[in-house]
């Protein structure tokens, strides 16, 4: 077999360089640094060359299903077959997250040893054409780390023809393999089963394990001594394929004074790991007329919360309440010179233009959650939502400055304010 070798990519390319092997094109994600499995997924998802995603993980749970959602849905709504089986061990997939995978799959199946000396350890994205074929396989799980900000290595490939036949046919076989029902170790997924597998202590659900994991997090936070030997890393936003941007460029955008965009990674030394772990903000809303969307931060934000320059490009999806999420926005940081205003455009926030509150009381809250270190979720809350009254009355209660108040806490507060917050 011949193999063309290329130089590997800095993180800045858009359209990566590759190995060129016979009957296909393989690539080599090196995640964060070079590229993210998830963003490269959504991108083949919406290529509208394939009609059958096959998906094979260890560990799945929402933070990972949400990111996937709005274009696992779109794909099946285009015809698309989705079929996905799932490990549960060591609890690490939650209840919650194989009730949405339920949701947007066509078959959903678990496969477990009950022997503690086995695990289900498989990652494959396997998408399936008439003769295309596209598969990554490595270490990433169905998780928001696991596809967007977690150290992981895998390889890519897509290939057609004959090729493709062949490698469909043997990823085939294996799918298989998992989702034979006389196994032992397979069974099919349906909200009975579901719900004997949290009895049973299988799965747990998702907010209990944040809660368990955000008070962990605190108590490592008292018990690892101060002097950190590690700090950690902040990666800038990859570019969205050019489809699915849908950005704009508006006249305030225009008359912004912005710098370039940086592609460097940022890393804080241990003494600010800490502060690092507040993943959440929440802020009471101006009122911006007709021109809602362009939301506006502090530079403190900006610089402290977002760890981002102006010019510096953001992901950022909208949840709702009612459990859907919307597609992923790239946006960019503007900065005015002129009134040290920091703009970021959050699509969601349009809904303001119009049901904006005369009672200065009951001003919008946003909430925004770091997934990970590009990638925020936002959501908009109104006076009678869940959540609204106490963490309203948080933020009236901080002092006032310049800005409206805002906060940035972790995730123990957040549960505190809003017990079952379902941000993630």
């Amino acid at each position: 077999m011949n193999v063309i070798t290329y130089t590997m990519p800095t993180y800045s390319d858009i359209i990566p360089y590759y190995n060129i092997i016979i009957g296909g094109i393989r690539v080599i994600v090196h995640q964060p640094y070079d590229k993210q499995l998830g963003i490269q997924l959504i991108e083949c998802m919406q290529s509208n060359k394939y009609s059958q995603l096959t998906i094979m993980v260890a560990y799945a749970k929402l933070s990972g299903v949400y990111r996937l959602t709005p274009y696992i849905d779109k794909f099946r709504r285009n015809g698309g077959e989705v079929r996905i089986v799932v490990g549960i061990d060591q609890q690490n997939t939650t209840y919650d997250a194989l009730l949405q995978l339920s949701k947007l799959s066509d078959e959903l199946f678990i496969f477990h040893s009950e022997s503690a000396a086995q695990t289900f350890h498989i990652k494959c994205y396997w998408l399936k054409g008439k003769n295309e074929s596209w598969y990554a396989i490595g270490s990433n799980n169905l998780t928001a780390g696991g596809l967007f900000s977690n150290y992981e290595l895998c390889i890519t490939n897509s290939v057609t023809g004959d090729r493709a036949s062949s490698i469909n046919s043997e990823l085939e076989s294996i799918y298989s393999t998992y989702t034979d029902l006389s196994s032992v170790c397979t069974h099919e997924v349906d909200n009975a089963f579901l719900d004997q597998l949290l009895r049973s202590n299988y799965v747990v659900r998702e907010i209990q394990q944040r809660k368990y994991l955000a008070e962990a997090a605190k108590q490592a936070r008292v018990d690892i001594p101060k002097n950190k030997l590690f700090g950690t890393e902040v990666f800038p936003a990859p570019s969205l394929p050019v489809e699915y941007r849908k950005v704009k460029v508006s006249k305030e955008k225009k008359d912004s004074t912005v710098q370039p965009e940086t592609k460097q990674v940022q890393r804080l030394a241990p003494s600010a790991v800490d502060k690092y772990q507040n993943n959440y903000l929440i802020r009471l809303v101006p009122r911006a007329g007709d021109r809602s969307k362009q939301v506006h931060f502090t530079v403190d934000l900006l610089e402290n919360f977002f760890c981002l320059s102006p010019g510096n490009g953001i992901l950022v999806q909208e949840m709702f309440s009612n459990g859907e999420v919307g597609e992923i926005e790239q946006r960019q940081v503007v900065f005015s010179k002129r009134n040290r205003n920091v703009k970021i455009e959050l699509a969601g926030a349009a809904i303001l233009d119009t049901n904006y509150p005369e009672n200065p009381d009951t001003r919008p809250i946003l909430i925004l959650k770091r997934v990970n270190n590009n990638l925020f979720v936002y959501m908009i809350i109104m006076e009678g939502d869940d959540g609204y009254s106490t963490i309203n009355s948080r933020l009236r209660s901080l002092p006032t400055g310049r800005s409206l108040p805002y906060e940035v806490i972790d995730e123990n507060t957040m549960l505190s304010l809003w017990d079952n917050c379902p941000i993630t």
